[in-house]
């Protein structure tokens, strides 16, 4: 008995030894075949013309960049589209593309994507070419499955090989010095001479209002649009305005917003709850700088708004983007009514 015993245990341990082997195997021969697949497309389709990594990604330099050099801490703003291996498209940043697609929507803003580098945020492969890249580089990528995950066995994002068009758009270091310098910029071209009322906060007075000063611990209605200082419009509860920048829904109301000014106590919190939602903080300060009847419009960085975090939404068809970045500065155009 014992010695069935012991014959049972040998042969349990060499299956699992087994097992454990073919696993490895299998996973050995399916890189490889993905590895092989793509060094013949190389071969066959690009003549071998293609610049090759120790780590497995195929790429070409399609414009030379001589800006600003990343590093291992950088932030940045790219342009991506993002074909499979027979170049059929499946996303992009670009306008053009999701026109080509027939996906273009006026709710998507076309902006580049901004990312930081070395937190493990960026598909290693392209962090891999972004370490490489200056300001206005642009590179063709062929990103292998397992290069497609985040860290050194981490999940792919991808189950095949991608080909991905990256553009360096903008290298960033000090994201405060950035968005300062950016608000200045814009003001300095829409609104010159406009002195900022805090460090990062900028209001100015369209029309007069003729009521009352708008007090803290108070429920007020208004009127508002949303923009990057781009132009592009995220957000408005005016009909008017809506149909004109063709993002309108018949699902909104578009009536007032009532918005519950904090106390001052309270005043600094990065949102304020309202009965139809929320505001950023910069949009209650702006509203406690007016009076009933006014219209104003404010600018603001992103520790008024959405700071690092960024607001999240579903973007429509193929584009890459969606919500509002991190660190995104904003603007907003605000009347408040008069009281009846």
């Amino acid at each position: 008995m014992k010695n069935i015993r012991f014959l049972l245990v040998i042969i349990m341990t060499g299956m699992a030894v087994f097992l454990s082997s073919c696993a490895t195997q299998t996973e050995e021969s399916s890189r490889e075949i993905h590895e092989n697949i793509l060094a013949a497309h190389v071969k066959i389709v690009h003549k071998d013309t293609l610049e090759k990594t120790e780590s497995g990604l195929y790429y070409t330099v399609l414009r030379q960049g001589s800006g600003a050099a990343t590093t291992d801490s950088s932030m940045v703003f790219v342009k991506e589209t993002i074909r499979d291996l027979n170049y059929n498209l499946q996303g992009s940043t670009e306008e053009d593309v999701a026109r080509q697609l027939g996906m273009f929507s006026y709710q998507d803003a076309y902006i580049p994507l901004f990312w930081y580098m070395g937190q493990y945020s960026i598909m290693m492969g392209l962090e891999e070419m972004l370490q490489q890249m200056r300001e206005g580089e642009a590179r063709r990528i062929w990103l292998p499955y397992w290069l497609s995950a985040y860290a050194e066995g981490g999940t792919s994002e991808n189950s095949v090989t991608m080909v991905y068009d990256l553009e360096l758009v903008k290298v960033v270091d000090d994201i405060v010095r950035y968005e300062i310098d950016t608000l200045e910029a814009f003001r300095d071209k829409y609104y010159p001479g406009l002195d900022s009322l805090e460090n990062g906060f900028y209001k100015m007075t369209l029309i007069p209002g003729t009521g009352d000063s708008l007090e803290h611990a108070t429920t007020v209605s208004a009127y508002y649009i949303g923009k990057f200082l781009n132009g592009h419009v995220f957000d408005t509860n005016v009909a008017d305005t809506a149909l004109k920048y063709s993002i309108y829904s018949s699902s909104n109301s578009y009536s007032e917003l009532k918005v519950t000014l904090p106390d001052k106590e309270e005043e600094g919190d990065d949102t304020e709850t309202t009965e139809e939602g929320s505001v950023v903080e910069g949009f209650s300060k702006c509203m406690l700088n007016m009076r009933y009847g006014e219209i104003a419009i404010c600018f603001f960085n992103s520790d008024y708004g959405y700071t690092y975090e960024g607001s999240t939404a579903t973007s429509t068809g193929s584009y890459l983007g969606g919500g509002i970045p991190a660190y995104m500065p904003l603007f907003f155009w605000i009347y408040v009514p008069l009281e009846e």
